[in-house]
């Protein structure tokens, strides 16, 4: 996937990083195929095979996110 980005709002540069989601400890956000399936233990049951890690890029200028599941 191409790094450089350009804000689609205002056409200023846009940076690449990653949305953490906080419970107890920081995780990176995932995209996952399908519908959610409930784990009795684990909350959702997510197969690495069916899941990418969501790269999210932010305008440099305006602060627009936009999220990619690159392979």
């Amino acid at each position: 996937m191409n790094d450089a980005k350009t804000c689609p709002k205002c056409q200023q540069s846009m940076s690449r990083g990653f949305v953490a989601d906080r419970a107890e400890l920081y995780h990176l956000s995932l995209w996952v195929e399908g519908e959610p399936e409930v784990s009795s233990w684990k909350g959702l049951k997510v197969l690495p095979e069916k899941s990418l890690v969501i790269a999210t890029y932010r305008c440099i200028s305006c602060g627009f996110l936009e999220s990619y599941a690159p392979r």
